[in-house]
């Protein structure tokens, strides 16, 4: 773009210089007028781009934060404006958390795009699918950004979309699957050195360990994570690490080694100033708290966490904190509160279109009323749930919300 100001400019003091001659007048201010112009459009156009740019960066990172999914963006951020523009549109929609409309804007980019551009909006149209709980409507659009990726020799591309596809296995409780994909997606990392997406990996085939109850191998898996993240100076990614073995210190039931780590990881978040995990480790530290029984102290930390959450517009975030300061309440003794707090995170879950939390919510607000002994109330609430669970497909919610429907009949019955 410099090349064609540049060109502009010489044409302009060229059309200037023809017009001391009087027979080249005429042609030196038509040349005058049309070097300006270039160099005119050609600034703004530079300018536009550079600040969309801008913008482009800012909105991937609020996606990632927010969403604690890793886009793959490949050369959208520079593509041409029948790309780009639809892309930055479908990008906006995102950070609003308006998933078809972000969903419409990518595929209008589509018609345009080519060879690994396609590879990256198949990835962010999947996002959108999973984010608001069509788990197999995202599947189809990794496994094609998938196919492609390997099509056009795109080696990141490939590794992104077989993570993620590990993301979808893993939401719904195919955990050896998940692992396979996540292992694929490893392999892909060590061969490229891409050392940030390895570290990455690691930690996601960590948590799938976890899941599976083999807490030893999880906690191996988050501490190889933990070290690449500190050799190539990766600090939000080192705050993660130590905030998830701190979870897996949490499952084995060790309390203070947990705190320990959760502490570590809000020091490193509140110094480079990533708003969003500091929010995220006070509600881990809340729920440690929450584990030792000092509910008092449960409750003052996940306040904290929660008007973090409301300042940066985190609404996910928002309603999780809502939601497990419902359940506090809930330990309390304190049910009209509890369902007060319960029901907010439902209405943000339900805005955003968050599905699995909409149905997290509906099976807590279940917990309540059958507290409550209003068992019918208790009945829909939990069936309500189910129905999601079993849209979205998760075994193993589906699972619990099974067995809570199962044990509000049989109180019925013996009632």
């Amino acid at each position: 773009m410099k090349t064609f100001t540049i060109v502009g400019i010489l044409v302009a003091v060229v059309g200037l210089l023809f017009l001391l001659f009087p027979p080249l007048r005429e042609i030196g201010g038509i040349l005058a007028i049309l070097g300006l112009a270039i160099a005119v459009w050609t600034e703004r156009h530079v300018f536009r781009i550079g600040k969309e740019t801008k913008e482009i960066k800012a909105d991937i990172k609020l996606i990632k934060e927010r969403l604690g999914i890793e886009p793959y963006v490949d050369g959208l951020p520079k593509a041409d404006p029948p790309v780009f523009d639809p892309f930055a549109k479908g990008l906006k929609f995102m950070t609003a958390y308006k998933w078809d409309e972000a969903i419409s804007e990518f595929q209008k980019a589509m018609k345009e795009a080519k060879a690994s551009q396609l590879v990256a909006l198949f990835n962010f149209i999947a996002i959108c699918y999973y984010t608001s709980g069509r788990l197999s409507l995202a599947l189809q659009n990794y496994e094609e950004s998938l196919r492609l990726g390997r099509q056009f020799g795109d080696k990141e591309g490939e590794s992104a979309a077989l993570s993620n596809i590990g993301v979808i296995f893993k939401a719904k409780g195919a955990l050896d699957q998940a692992l396979k994909y996540y292992q694929d997606s490893l392999e892909i990392d060590r061969q490229t050195g891409h050392k940030e997406n390895e570290a990455t990996v690691l930690g996601n085939i960590g948590v799938v360990y976890k899941d599976k109850g083999d807490l030893d191998q999880a906690l191996k898996y988050h501490q190889e994570s933990l070290k690449i993240k500190r050799e190539i100076g990766y600090k939000q990614g080192e705050a993660n690490s130590l905030g998830n073995i701190g979870l897996i210190y949490q499952d084995k039931g060790d309390l203070e080694q947990a705190l320990k780590y959760h502490q570590e990881a809000l020091k490193i978040h509140k110094e480079i100033g990533y708003r969003q995990g500091e929010a995220n480790q006070l509600g881990n530290i809340g729920l440690i708290y929450q584990d030792k029984g000092d509910l008092d102290q449960a409750l003052e930390y996940l306040d904290d966490a929660l008007k973090i959450h409301k300042k940066i517009g985190s609404r996910q975030g928002e309603a999780s904190a809502l939601g497990n300061i419902g359940l506090i309440y809930k330990a309390k003794g304190d049910l009209d509160q509890a369902l007060k707090y319960l029901e907010e995170a439902l209405e943000i879950h339900r805005e955003i279109g968050f599905r699995e939390g909409e149905a997290s919510a509906l099976g807590n607000i279940g917990l309540i009323y059958q507290d409550k002994g209003d068992l019918d109330q208790a009945l829909k609430y939990y069936n309500e749930a189910l129905e999601i669970f079993e849209e979205i497909g998760m075994p193993e919610q589906i699972g619990i919300a099974k067995g809570n429907i199962k044990r509000i009949k049989q109180m019925t019955n013996d009632g």
